[in-house]
């Protein structure tokens, strides 16, 4: 006998609306971690639909988690800045 794979579920168009994309896709960059998990749920599911959202949502994820760790090392450097030039601003009597 033949191994035959089990069949597909039918493919009907969309399943998602605009709305519940907006709000994972948004979802997804403010809170990073959620991102990731919604993305992974969503590539394990076999509806190309579900794989390009899940796809969508991990990549928001992970660009969302780099882009706030640039922004806080950015932002310490910034905060400790005035620290460095305190002592130089004694020699413009500021």
């Amino acid at each position: 006998m033949y191994y035959q794979p089990p069949p597909q579920p039918a493919y009907y168009g969309p399943q998602y609306s605009g709305c519940v994309k907006f709000l994972l896709y948004a979802l997804s960059f403010f809170i990073p971690l959620a991102g990731v998990i919604i993305g992974v749920i969503f590539l394990s599911r076999p509806d190309p639909e579900s794989k390009g959202m899940g796809q969508a949502c991990l990549i928001l994820g992970i660009v969302s988690f780099v882009l706030t760790c640039c922004l806080t090392v950015a932002a310490s450097a910034l905060g400790f800045l005035p620290f460095l030039t305190i002592p130089f601003m004694e020699e413009f009597n500021y």
